[in-house]
């Protein structure tokens, strides 16, 4: 993988990162546990596939020899 292909890898999985913790903070509202159950769970499942995703992609990162941490908001 070249420096352009890690930095494209760097940026899309800090964004995918990103997007994961926004919606870890919305679903730690108090307007999350209002939502109908379907739209609860289907936010569910993005958060488990967006997780394994970013966990991919950080793995993709570090075989390339780049670390990454995903940062939740409390670790910020």
């Amino acid at each position: 993988m070249n420096a352009e292909q890690r930095a494209r890898l760097l940026i899309e999985t800090q964004e995918t990162a990103d997007r994961l913790n926004k919606l870890n903070a919305f679903m730690a509202t108090d307007a999350f546990p209002k939502l109908p159950r379907e739209d609860k769970d289907l936010l569910y499942s993005q958060q488990r596939v967006m997780s394994e995703y970013v966990q991919i992609l950080g793995k993709r990162l570090e075989r390339a020899g780049q670390q990454f941490k995903h940062a939740k908001p409390s670790d910020q």
